[in-house]
């Protein structure tokens, strides 16, 4: 484990000095587990992190820009009611454990001067975010727990904050360090990781390796641990990346990092966008396999009623047939046995014992027209199958390179849509976020990755005259280019990766990719999704080239 307590203590006392007297302006949730603190501290902007991940939980300042949903959920707006325009007094790592503490001031409703607490315990499936008053009890709490979940502490409203006690000796604590020492001649580092809080197998196991061999006792190699300086530090072991608050690693191949939070920033960037996104992509991704398959589902069954109803030629002719044979027939005949006019074979026609002859007509003759009526309902319902197959088919793609905004406005499209049962947002539309790059001619390029996008480029921002690129027959997303003139074979070579890569065949070769000037593109009507049909077009065939579409990326722009 990498933020150990004593990661956490050092992280503690360089968010203090960052953010002394800091005022906390605004509070962002950015998925299910992620917030963003918006601080002016010391006449500067500061962002922090905090992530609540089971899988990447921690607290650091941030340099980059996060995608920030509109509408916060019932905690962000508590938070946002006790914390914002609070000032931070101090920030600080509790019991040596990975807990940090921020005291904050602000003023209640009345106006007076209150100060709350906000816990960061960062401790795995166990993170928790909780806010307490000046005494200690819990105003709220990102997770709740019951006294009767059988948890060694309650988190709910109401009830006092306890710390977690695990019976070890505090680390600053040298005496009991000592006289532990003392009682063990055969020292390891679960042992260690066992007995003093905030230790864990990497930096134990660095401890008695310093210590092995040497003369001095281990309290004053212990004590000379505890005071090493900070130097924030990354390395590849074998094929894993690890990282710590000071150099432990005996490889070559690592990076120093001028802060923890820069070290955090830069360790957990891909990562951590990857659980964010994933927090909310896991259900719609099964949301959106579950409606395809029903597609299909339904697209089998409607071919095989077609085929049915295709044979409804069958009852026609047996209506001809029992009237042909009316002189023969009679009421209480259950078979005519006949030969068909059509190809000279023989039929067994069944008839209904409790229905004259003519009434047996008369009801194959009902058939025959109940069928080809159904042929035609059956023929544009598989037409209507086919292109939510389409859709579905192009959201599944959309999803696989979609960042956390890119899935909320999907979330939005399928609500509207009937997909998903929540009503849609009320808050106020804005112009989507898209992917903007530019060509190695400095020609800007942009992408849409979802529905909403690729509408809005297309049939909004494109103007008649500017090139507009996708994959031949295959889902993905509209690429514009913003020139009217000729394009270079850079700019088209670029253009096309990017369509190419932002598609169903991004790990495939020689990507077939159509492109022609927007007057030509029309989006069909009446359907959903972004399905348009071209004219005109040129077709270059592209290998996918993730480096190169990084080399091209500018950023995000919201018009």
């Amino acid at each position: 484990m990498s933020m150990d307590g004593r990661f956490i203590d050092a992280l503690a006392r360089e968010l203090a000095s960052e953010l002394a007297d800091g005022r906390v302006n605004k509070i962002y949730q950015l998925s299910r587990a992620d917030f963003l603190f918006m601080v002016r501290a010391q006449a500067k902007n500061l962002s922090l992190y905090i992530s609540l991940s089971p899988q990447s939980a921690r607290v650091h300042l941030t340099g980059f820009e996060y995608d920030r949903p509109g509408t916060p959920s019932g905690f962000c707006m508590l938070l946002r009611k006790h914390l914002e325009s609070g000032t931070i007094r101090a920030v600080e790592c509790v019991n040596a454990d990975r807990v940090i503490r921020f005291t904050i001031e602000n003023n209640n409703d009345f106006g007076e001067r209150v100060r709350v607490y906000l816990i960061v315990e960062v401790m795995g499936k166990h993170a928790n975010l909780i806010l307490t008053d000046a005494e200690g009890t819990i105003i709220d709490c990102y997770k709740r727990v019951s006294p009767f979940e059988e948890r060694d502490r309650t988190f709910l409203k109401g009830f006092p904050y306890m710390l977690p006690e695990d019976g070890k000796i505090h680390p600053t604590d040298f005496s009991a360090v000592a006289a532990f020492f003392d009682t063990r001649s055969d020292l390891d580092p679960s042992a260690v990781v066992a007995a003093i809080r905030g230790f864990s197998p990497l930096s134990a196991n660095h401890l008695l390796e310093r210590a092995f061999n040497r003369p001095t006792p281990l309290i004053d190699v212990y004590r000379k641990f505890l005071s090493t300086p900070v130097d924030p530090v990354a390395a590849i072991i074998g094929e894993k990346r690890k990282y710590y608050w000071f150099d432990v690693f005996d490889v070559t191949e690592k990076r120093h990092f001028k802060s923890l939070s820069a070290l955090l920033d830069d360790y957990f960037l891909e990562s951590g966008r990857l659980d964010r996104t994933n927090q909310i992509s896991k259900s719609m991704v099964q949301l959106v396999r579950r409606e395809y398959d029903r597609a299909r589902s339904k697209m089998d069954k409607l071919a095989t009623e077609l085929v049915s109803a295709r044979d409804a030629s069958r009852h026609r002719i047996a209506a001809d047939l029992i009237i042909q044979h009316l002189p023969e027939l009679k009421k209480g005949d259950d078979v005519l046995l006949a030969e068909s006019y059509v190809d000279g074979g023989k039929l067994v026609i069944k008839l209904d014992r409790l229905l004259s002859p003519m009434e047996n007509a008369e009801a194959y003759f009902k058939r025959y027209k109940k069928a080809k009526q159904a042929v035609a309902h059956i023929e544009g319902q598989l037409i209507l199958t086919e292109r939510e197959i389409e859709y579905f088919d192009l959201l599944s793609t959309q999803l696989d390179t979609a960042s956390l905004n890119d899935l909320l406005e999907i979330t939005e499209e399928l609500k509207e849509n009937g997909y998903l049962r929540e009503k849609p947002s009320k808050v106020k539309k804005q112009a989507p976020t898209f992917e903007v790059f530019a060509s190695s001619d400095g020609v800007e390029i942009v992408v849409g990755k979802n529905n909403l996008q690729n509408d809005y480029i297309t049939n909004k921002l494109a103007k008649p005259t500017e090139w507009w690129f996708h994959t031949r027959g295959i889902p993905g997303s509209h690429v514009l280019v913003h020139s009217p003139g000729p394009l270079s074979e850079a700019t088209i070579r670029c253009a096309a990766n990017l369509a190419a890569f932002h598609s169903q065949a991004r790990n495939s070769s020689s990507v077939p990719v159509d492109y022609t000037i927007a007057k030509h593109v029309k989006k069909i009507p009446g359907l959903a999704g972004s399905f348009v049909t071209i004219a005109n077009e040129k077709t270059i065939f592209i290998d996918p080239n993730t480096d190169l579409v990084e080399s091209a990326r500018r950023g995000k722009r919201h018009l």
